[in-house]
């Protein structure tokens, strides 16, 4: 049995290699033809059919993977807790290997975690359009009337698993698409993510969602979003956010917007503790160790000199918005009022205090030595300035407070 089981794959496997080309030929044109989006229908090579037919769910996640390392370190992080604790199914989306003789690894990577979906198309950056109106057929077909939502992430972000639960019990969006949201823009005509004119002859990109982690409500996945994809009549570009999550959604009528709670990964910020997603991570050490901090406090960064540098740069801006605002207020009525107010009740208070300093040293002149009856003098005439010196006991109130709030958010991390 287990033999025959080997043989269905690999002659599917046979079947992609052979039927599948690479759509980056030049690594420039990047754009599919309809003859390679039918590839999107093909049986899959490796298939999860039953994994949405045995209770209704709020929301199912299929993540976009083409590296077993990362998709390892999901499943020993943010995935495992989600899958133990809320019984939510993840699923990892992946292409056919271009070394084909990885594929007895993935058969025997599924054999042991039965998770994988596989499609009948070569793994490949320049497949991403592909892969993803894959994933959203095979959801349509098998998961859409059991789950309101599909969660659609990247293999490389970091998910705070209570955050998301919370905010998905919350969501009630069923016309609106969700993710790291991005204005409409010129269209990206150089480097990796490029496209020529000549291929792409729109310079206009509607408003997109990144593709590192969208949410999709299952209505819009059955009624717009398929029928948008092989209806258009726009080129089929490789890049996933901008063809799907841009020009098919505007073309579709479908809503963007951002969600809240992701970000994008910053290395001097333990950002997972305070916010739910984490995506653009640089490398997988940066991701290590930002689970690390969130989950176990250690390895949470610890960049003074930049944290220094970034608490004299907050103060130095605060510093220039509060000259700005002082600077505009002295030019008003009200300034000039309260300063002739402020003058006359200086002038009052002193000279009776003057007078009666005096009196009291004169009283008690025996009681003083001349060190500290001039010591007592230069604190009543630090008193009687304390209007010149108002600005800066103001600014070095504020820069105790603020430098008290980062030292100790410093030490907390």
């Amino acid at each position: 049995m287990k033999n025959i089981f080997v043989f269905i794959h690999v002659f599917y496997c046979i079947s992609a290699k052979l039927t599948t080309r690479s759509t980056c030929k030049d690594c420039f044109g990047k754009i599919h033809t309809q003859e390679q989006l039918q590839l999107v229908k093909q049986p899959l090579i490796i298939n999860k059919n039953q994994a949405c037919q045995n209770e209704k769910t709020k929301f199912f996640i299929i993540v976009k993977s083409g590296s077993f390392q990362r998709r390892n370190f999901t499943r020993s992080t943010w995935a495992q807790e989600i899958i133990e604790h809320f019984n939510v199914p993840v699923l990892y989306a992946i292409g056919y290997p271009q070394d084909s003789a990885m594929q007895k690894e993935i058969i025997e990577e599924d054999e042991k975690y039965h998770d994988l979906l596989q499609f009948n198309f070569l793994e490949s950056y320049y497949n991403l359009t592909l892969k993803t109106t894959s994933v959203l057929v095979w959801y349509d077909q098998h998961c859409s009337k059991n789950s309101d939502y599909l969660f659609y992430v990247d293999d490389d972000v970091l998910i705070h698993v209570d955050k998301l639960i919370l905010y998905m019990n919350q969501v009630s969006n069923n016309d609106t698409i969700e993710g790291w949201f991005e204005k409409s823009g010129k269209i990206q005509r150089k480097g990796i993510g490029g496209v020529s004119k000549e291929n792409f002859p729109i310079n206009i990109v509607p408003d997109y969602l990144w593709g590192a982690a969208v949410l999709y409500p299952s209505n819009i996945i059955s009624n717009l979003l398929i029928k948008a994809i092989f209806n258009t009549t726009i080129p089929i570009f490789f890049r996933d956010d901008v063809f799907i999550n841009g020009f098919m959604a505007e073309q579709a009528g479908i809503k963007r917007k951002h969600m809240k709670g992701i970000l994008t990964h910053d290395q001097t910020e333990d950002d997972l503790k305070t916010n739910m997603i984490i995506i653009d991570f640089k490398n997988e050490e940066n991701r290590q160790k930002a689970w690390n901090c969130y989950k176990y406090n250690i390895q949470c960064n610890k960049n003074l000199p930049l944290l220094l540098f970034r608490i004299f740069a907050g103060i130095s801006l605060f510093i220039v918005m509060i000259g700005s605002c002082y600077k505009y207020f002295t030019s008003t009525f009200y300034y000039k009022q309260l300063k002739h107010e402020f003058d006359f009740w200086y002038y009052t208070t002193n000279q009776w205090f003057k007078q009666n300093m005096n009196l009291t040293l004169m009283r008690n002149r025996r009681q003083y030595s001349s060190r500290g009856i001039q010591k007592t003098m230069l604190g009543v005439q630090w008193l009687i300035n304390l209007r010149r010196m108002s600005k800066r006991i103001v600014l070095t109130f504020v820069f105790i407070i603020l430098f008290y709030y980062f030292i100790k958010k410093l030490v907390n991390s």
